[in-house]
């Protein structure tokens, strides 16, 4: 029941709430049309790198249950989920990006391929993993849908590289699309902490 509720807080959205009880749900004839077929989007962004060795089977099964307790949701419209898996410089990949799709058969082949390797240094390329999660998927109009990231990692952004557009700029950018971003430390680094409840801060979001 606590991660129940800790996705439905984190979602940020009324039309989806997971602990409703059954007598306080509409029948589908009293659902406004515009209400029941009002889609969600959600963009899991996670971290891959090596010091998520120990973390990122949890971070999978967290991100698959939040996934599985959306895609059950009744009188709602499509349900599409992305995913962004990222390292560093380096690294064989810095992203890795599935764009928005309602196949979760798909979503899952692509979770489950995510390991954890490579980084070396604590920041990781938090930033630009943020800013395609942001700009790379096919977001639907703001009006059209509720659109939620989810960023999932124990590092905090690498903000030496001066190609980058910082995570400030990324959370501005999603307020206008009308898009949320929330947060989820995996481990205990402190110096992540202060990153992941700004970037939450900055989004409209939560962290966890």
């Amino acid at each position: 029941m606590k991660n129940i509720l800790i996705t439905t807080m984190m979602l940020g959205v009324s039309s989806v709430s997971l602990y409703a009880k059954e007598e306080a749900v509409k029948p589908a004839a009293e659902v406004p049309e515009k209400q029941k077929r009002k889609a969600i989007e959600i963009c899991f962004v996670l971290d891959t790198t090596g010091s998520m060795g120990g973390l990122i089977k949890g971070a999978k099964e967290k991100i698959w249950s939040i996934a599985n307790e959306i895609a059950q949701r009744q009188n709602v419209g499509e349900i599409r989920f992305s995913l962004v898996g990222y390292r560093d410089k380096g690294d064989d990949y810095v992203t890795k990006v599935s764009d928005l799709t309602n196949d979760l058969d798909t979503i899952y082949s692509d979770l489950t391929k995510f390991q954890a390797a490579g980084g070396g240094d604590t920041p990781e390329s938090v930033n630009k993993a943020l800013n395609e999660a942001v700009t790379s998927m096919q977001w639907a109009k703001k009006e059209d849908s509720d659109k939620i990231i989810f960023l999932v990692g124990d590092a905090p952004p690498q903000m030496e590289y001066q190609d980058d557009v910082k995570y400030q700029q990324s959370c501005a950018l999603a307020k206008k699309k009308g898009i949320i971003i929330n947060t989820i430390q995996c481990g205990n680094v402190s110096s992540t902490t202060n990153y992941w409840q700004e970037i939450a801060q900055l989004g409209s979001g939560k962290y966890v």
